[in-house]
């Protein structure tokens, strides 16, 4: 049995896409024993260990390390602005050839930031900065979500293991903000395709790290007939996890493999492949080919999102993959559209 649609092979194929453009890697890297060595820096705004989406990040650095490139990661509260910032700014001084930042809520420090420092180059992945020395990533998250609304409604309609005598399912976002609101819109796309009439219970927990909120509104949902709960909070959508178990149903995990934290209640991931598209970014940028001033998307057709089955104890059948990779044919095709969130 096909365990996951994002193999090996195509995880390959990530690493191997090239932005192609006009930039150099410039020749500001640290210094080793006087000779100049390439150097990355990942500013976080937040803290590592939501087993998520900083966590996925940080494996493009161990990547990178193993390379023998020089990393230095930065974390901060997950509250302090002020501490985002400074942290961006002590690493835009010429040391680091890329400082890499993630997300929406670092617009505008990089913003300022990419002005301050004209001769520093950024990367900024699952948002967009426009600015001559910023390279910017995003991720298809709606057509990744539209598999897991496939997944999740599948399951409530064919009754499924831990989901019999449920009649919906629910989406818990960390914030009612882009990019979580892409995630809604094609997880209800991908619901609706199932069952057209089968609800869709949203909460949203107005952070990104606050797990017990998380945990009590999964946990309503359930007691409203959920049968799957889609988790898209950061570190706050481990307490979606945690309910899971409780209440005794299922729940969908993100951005990381996230499908062995509760065993047997999680039914796959939808990925967004952060740390390999760094690792992409960087290569580029050492061959001086990548797009600064530019965007690069990362989708279902050039393997950057997926839905991941690893290691979830083959809770889903042949059957229910098989009629999602035709979905996902569909989409990469262009004869199914995915609607997004903006």
């Amino acid at each position: 049995m096909r365990k996951h649609i994002l193999s090996a092979a195509a995880l390959a194929a990530v690493a191997a896409l090239t932005l192609a453009g006009c930039s150099s890697s410039g020749d500001n890297g640290g210094d080793k024993g006087g000779e100049k060595t390439y150097a990355v820096a990942n500013v976080v705004n937040g803290n590592l260990g939501d087993q998520g989406f900083f966590d996925d990040s940080e494996t493009g650095m161990a990547e990178l390390k193993k390379q023998g490139i020089d990393t230095k990661t930065l974390q901060a509260d997950a509250n302090n602005q002020s501490q985002w910032k400074a942290n961006v700014e002590s690493v835009s001084t010429g040391k680091y050839n890329l400082v890499v930042v993630g997300t929406w809520q670092m617009n505008d420090i990089l913003a300022d930031a990419s002005k301050k420092y004209p001769d520093q180059h950024y990367v900024i992945y699952d948002s967009a900065v426009e600015a001559p020395n910023v390279a910017s990533i995003l991720y298809a998250q709606n057509e990744g979500s539209f598999l897991a609304g496939v997944l999740a409604a599948t399951t409530v309609k064919n009754q499924t293991g831990l989901a019999k005598g449920s009649k919906s399912v629910g989406f818990v976002g960390g914030q009612d903000a882009p990019p979580i609101t892409d995630f809604l819109a094609g997880f209800e796309a991908g619901v609706k395709a199932v069952d057209p009439n089968m609800e869709v219970q949203k909460a949203f927990v107005n952070d990104f790290v606050n797990s017990t909120k998380a945990f009590d509104q999964t946990t309503a949902m359930y007691n409203k007939g959920a049968g799957v709960v889609f988790a898209v909070a950061g570190q706050a959508g481990l307490g979606v996890l945690k309910a899971a178990k409780s209440s005794d149903k299922f729940a969908i995990g993100v951005d990381s493999n996230q499908n062995q934290i509760q065993p047997g209640h999680v039914l796959a991931s939808m990925r967004k492949y952060i740390g390999n598209s760094i690792v992409t970014a960087v290569a580029a940028d050492q061959k001086g080919e990548l797009k600064y001033g530019e965007t690069t998307v990362y989708n279902l057709a050039n393997n950057g999102v997926g839905l991941d089955f690893d290691n979830n104890g083959d809770l889903v059948s042949a059957d229910v993959i098989k009629s999602i990779e035709d979905y996902k044919a569909q989409i990469i095709a262009g004869s199914l559209k995915v609607p997004t969130g903006n």
